[in-house]
């Protein structure tokens, strides 16, 4: 633990300070100040034994003690691994760490490297099992806190619910928030009434959309604590589905799967609300049954519009009981004609073009190599893309990080649905970054010639005819990352999936359904 400095022993230590938030920070003296000059007078008392201040500042300002995820405790770390502290002195125990799995973590590192450690309002030397013991209680304590909050929070939120009270969250259409209740706002009481009376006179999802987007109406805009405006958004189904489901539009609270009477006022009387779910549920059925009977599509998701980059689905007309498919343009089944100019095409007639292309592929040299040309370079757009995406979920991600810790350390009980949503956030990030990693690694070692192609379709086309569309749909899928028809030109422009050609190689295809699944 001791070095030699002029010749005498000294003990080095080092100061480590964390504040949870970010808030008064900027002031000239703040909270990280006062914890250093109280453990500063510490040291200065312990002269006679031989203590010295290190002049490096350890200094976690806006950072959770519930985890190590922290810049100066990941140096403060590095600086004991290179022998450079003797001693770490911290103003409270909770501020080095709020785990207890994490604090014997780091109490095994401090006896490892022979580094002492105090905490100068609960002093206690861990060089004794007393010690140690009285420590171990300390943390204890500091997370048992933690999750007890973290209890209250959750157990408040439920009861205020059942007084009907409202709890935060993002502000809705048709009410405005006053003192932490909701108030009717007229302006945006007429848009919700008209928008429950269009949809229960007959229109449809869709229909309602387009009729309100046209009014030029929008989702609930609104500034936040931090002076930015938020919302304002034009509509599209699901959340025009989200404001005709929400009970909060007839006084209603609602708690996981449970209903309350809240205190605000309502906007829709229970009669027409009721009838409206009658007609969603009623509507929804139908769509499954659709869903079910759905014609099967050989370029089902990767067949897309040229004009509009819009999906194209399948569609059919009847004409003396005989079924014709078509591949037409998402937009325009949604929208109309007049959204779109790209015509439909018989479904048959791009089935079977597709079907030519991959045979000229694996049958002709020269179309052969302008096809590995093509390949190799939408494999470099392919990694270069997977990077740049790499780069902007990390940062999104460790900003979720930092937000959540941040409502965390406030134990506000408003917080906790904003938690919850954040969290969800993080695990889709979290699982995004380990298929873009995977993806990369796959397209970085692909390296596929004449003989790999030749090789691919090689394996399909002799049982081609056998297969059922949704097996062709499969191929397809992996050899294409998009198919974009032009009507006017009546040609269509391949788009590769250099990671799925390379999977269908490597024989790796449930690898990689693996990884979009999650």
């Amino acid at each position: 633990m001791d070095a030699l400095i002029n010749g005498e022993k000294q003990i080095r230590c080092a100061i480590y300070t964390r504040k949870s938030t970010e808030e008064g920070l900027e002031q000239e003296y703040n909270t990280l100040d006062a914890q250093r000059d109280s453990c500063e007078a510490y040291i200065q008392s312990q002269i006679s034994r031989g203590w010295k201040i290190l002049p490096t500042h350890y200094d976690d300002g806006g950072f959770t003690g519930a985890n190590t995820e922290r810049p100066a405790y990941n140096r403060l770390v590095a600086d004991i691994k290179a022998n450079l502290v003797d001693m770490v002195v911290v103003y409270k125990v909770d501020r080095l760490s709020r785990s207890l799995g994490d604090f014997a973590n780091i109490m095994g590192l401090f006896e490892k490297y022979q580094v002492g450690f105090v905490s100068v309002t609960q002093y206690f030397d861990t060089s004794s099992s007393i010690g140690r013991m009285t420590l171990n209680i300390l943390i204890t304590f500091a997370q048992f806190e933690r999750e007890m909050i973290s209890e209250r929070i959750k157990d408040k939120i439920a009861r205020s619910r059942q007084k009907g009270k409202y709890m935060g969250g993002q502000p809705v259409l048709g009410y405005d928030v006053v003192d932490k209740k909701l108030i009717v706002n007229s302006d945006e009481q007429y848009q919700i009434q008209k928008i429950f009376e269009f949809y229960v006179n007959g229109k449809s999802l869709n229909d309602v959309v387009k009729t309100i987007n046209e009014y030029g109406w929008t989702t609930k805009q609104w500034i936040t604590k931090k002076g930015k405006l938020w919302g304002g958004r034009k509509f599209n189904k699901q959340l025009l589905y989200k404001i005709l489901k929400n009970p909060l539009y007839i006084g209603k609270i609602s708690h996981y799967d449970k209903i309350y009477e809240g205190e605000h006022e309502a906007i829709i009387p229970d009669i027409l609300f009721e009838k409206v779910q009658s007609l969603l549920k009623e509507n929804r059925a139908t769509n499954n049954t659709k869903d079910q009977t759905r014609t099967p599509s050989m370029l089902r998701g990767i067949l897309y519009c040229s004009a509009c980059g819009s999906r194209m689905v399948v569609s059919y007309t009847k004409k003396k009981n005989k079924k014709y498919t078509y591949y037409t343009c998402l937009n325009v089944v949604k929208n109309g004609r007049s959204v779109c100019k790209n015509k439909s095409v018989p479904t048959h007639k791009l089935n079977n073009f597709v079907v030519r292309h991959l045979s000229k592929i694996s049958t002709d040299p020269v179309f052969l190599h302008q096809f590995i040309d093509e390949y190799e370079k939408q494999r470099l757009v392919e990694i270069d893309n997977s990077i740049e995406e790499h780069k902007g979920l990390i940062v999104k991600l460790s900003s979720l990080q930092v937000e959540k810790r941040r409502l965390e350390d406030e134990s506000n009980y408003l917080n906790a649905d904003v938690i919850i949503t954040i969290q969800e956030q993080i695990t889709t990030i979290t699982n995004r970054l380990h298929y873009i990693t995977s993806k990369k690694k796959i397209l970085e070692t692909s390296n596929l010639n004449a003989g790999d192609i030749t090789v691919i379709l090689s394996k399909f086309f002799p049982i081609w005819d056998n297969l059922i569309t949704d097996e062709q749909n499969a191929v397809l899928d992996k050899l294409f990352e998009q198919i974009f028809w032009n009507s006017g030109t009546e040609s269509l422009d391949f788009n590769f999936s250099p990671l799925g050609i390379q999977l269908l190689q490597n024989k790796k295809v449930k690898e990689y359904e693996n990884h979009t699944q999650n």
